[in-house]
């Protein structure tokens, strides 16, 4: 159910809109309503919301202000305006705002209520899932860390996430899958989540972020290195997981950076709080673990996607990490070995 919103000033024509629409024939509820733009901004910041429908010639605060403000804090929400018919100057500030649609106020006198939230569903529905290419590259962007030190990689990232008015939902499914990655460099006190109290709005997930940032700079400023070359580092760390089946060099990767081989190994020692091998090695290892549980294909392929080519050396160090065999491993984790697949 898509839950909506209802503002208008005028108490018996916004009741009687809420009352004589067939909302739930169109998969849609009514959570709650407010006479005004000020009320309706407090009430979205406790409540979730995915439509806002609203009329624009309201006292205290506008509808277009309260739309200004929807858009720029829960670009996710879609909107429509309720209004007269003779409010075109207003309407069409609406429209270059993102509405949706419009309804005008003598379109309810008639036989018309289907027909107008028939019109809004199809027209949510176009636009509900973001572009699966965009998101995607989204998500991996946001998965990977330079967003942490790189400003100007952060407020691309924002303004991306903005732009694609995800549903709670998606920004849930999209965050949780980069918090995976983030916990591989970082405690996940450092990310500082709430597992029971998730953000739901774009809004609040945003405010988290620059919480996070803040935290996870902290994690990595102690050190007394410029933010450039804390930005190199967070980098090739980024590189070090693209490329986790190659035979990864650190003197390659300390030249894509722009260091030295000796330097860079001291500054990626000193800020990420590992060797470069060690860090590579446990990465190797974690990617390893997850296949075992997740697939039944055989140690040799498990071995080469995780940056082993040799069966033999993977199983070794392997057994020297974990205390294991990766074969012992998979059947604690109870996956049953089948052919490979």
């Amino acid at each position: 159910m898509l839950k909506v919103m209802v503002v208008d000033d005028d108490y018996l024509v916004r009741q009687g809109f809420i009352r004589i629409m067939p909302w739930s024939r169109f998969g849609l509820e009514v959570v709650c309503e407010a006479s005004n733009g000020i009320e309706a901004l407090e009430l979205l910041a406790g409540t979730q919301v995915d439509l806002l429908i609203t009329d624009l010639a309201m006292p205290v605060m506008t509808g277009i202000e309260l739309m200004k403000q929807v858009k720029e804090k829960y670009p996710h929400i879609f909107m429509v305006v309720l209004t007269f018919h003779h409010d075109f100057e207003l309407i069409r500030d609406a429209l270059r705002l993102g509405a949706l649609d419009y309804i005008t106020k003598i379109e309810l006198e008639g036989d018309q209520m289907e027909a107008i939230l028939q019109r809004i569903v199809n027209r949510i529905g176009e636009q509900q899932l973001p572009d699966k290419e965009q998101y995607i590259k989204l998500g991996k962007d946001w998965s990977r860390i330079a967003w942490i030190s790189d400003k100007e990689k952060y407020a691309e990232l924002l303004e991306q996430t903005a732009a694609m008015r995800m549903s709670a939902a998606q920004l849930k499914q999209m965050f949780d899958a980069a918090l995976e990655e983030w916990s591989k460099y970082f405690d996940r006190h450092m990310i500082g989540l709430d597992e029971q109290k998730k953000p739901q709005s774009w809004e609040e997930w945003k405010g988290w972020l620059e919480q996070a940032r803040q935290r996870l700079q902290g994690d990595t400023g102690d050190q007394p290195y410029s933010e450039e070359v804390v930005n190199s580092i967070m980098k090739a760390v980024d590189y070090v997981k693209e490329e986790l089946k190659d035979n990864i060099q650190l003197p390659d990767i300390a030249r894509k950076v722009g260091m030295s081989r000796s330097y860079f190994s001291k500054c990626f020692r000193d800020i990420i709080g590992s060797t470069f091998q060690d860090y590579i090695r446990d990465l190797r290892i974690e990617r390893a673990k997850a296949l075992l549980e997740q697939t039944n294909r055989s140690i040799s392929w498990i071995a080469l996607q995780s940056g082993y080519p040799n069966e033999r050396y993977f199983s070794k160090v392997f057994r020297q990490s974990t205390g294991m065999q990766p074969r012992d491993y998979r059947k604690s984790a109870g996956k049953v070995t089948n052919r490979p697949q």
